[in-house]
């Protein structure tokens, strides 16, 4: 296995959840974003940076702290 799902934060406002995921290969943390009905509409890499960060970010976005841009509209 490469890859590995380490832990999901779901959003309170019915945006979605988002999945914290680590590619040993690559040795690269990423977070997996997805809609209501769980369709993958960003994926967003970590380089260098911990789990503990990585999820720390997954958790802000959950909580509508952390914004992934205008171009998605999330």
């Amino acid at each position: 296995m490469k890859t590995q799902k380490i832990s999901t934060y779901y959003a309170d406002n019915q945006k979605g959840y988002a999945e914290v995921h680590v590619d040993f290969v690559q040795n690269i943390n990423f977070i997996k974003y997805f809609d209501n009905e769980g369709l993958l509409f960003f994926t967003e890499d970590f380089p260098q940076k911990s789990i503990k960060y990585v999820e720390d970010a997954a958790e802000n976005w959950a909580l509508g702290i952390k914004k992934l841009g205008e171009e998605l509209n999330v």
